[in-house]
């Protein structure tokens, strides 16, 4: 990746039970991937970390996380942050497919920094201004 940057385009209706893109992507800090349960489907087993936070978004459709043995009800557009320690599994308990995507990273020394950014680690040159494109 010589380049600095990478680039792909992975449509909702692609999407396969489980997509896991970082690899794909060469990310080195960052983990993420995409997953699609149909109805009745999801995690056969929860899960915990020992540092690593993960967030799960509902990209589409309406399905549910379980946390700590608590069932949670994740409709469309639905963030939720679970803490290394806490038990998790992803699943479908709606009558169609759900697709979320589950991102993780590896935090950075004396984290959390602050600001505004991913990580807090961001370093900003507020003198270059992009300029967008009015449509």
């Amino acid at each position: 990746m010589a380049t600095g940057y990478s680039k792909m385009v992975l449509p909702f209706n692609q999407v396969k039970e489980k997509e896991f893109l970082s690899r794909p992507m060469g990310c080195k800090g960052v983990g993420f991937s995409f997953v699609r349960y149909k109805s009745g489907e999801g995690a056969t087993y929860v899960h915990r970390h020992k540092v690593q936070e993960e967030v799960f978004i509902t990209l589409k459709g309406t399905g549910s996380i379980i946390l700590d043995g608590k069932r949670i009800s994740m409709p469309e557009g639905t963030i939720v942050r679970v803490a290394p320690r806490v038990y998790r599994a992803l699943g479908n308990d709606s009558n169609k497919d759900v697709i979320y995507m589950i991102l993780g990273a590896i935090p950075p020394k004396k984290f959390p920094l602050g600001g505004r950014t991913l990580l807090g680690d961001g370093i900003p040159n507020r003198k270059k201004i992009p300029r967008w494109k009015k449509q």
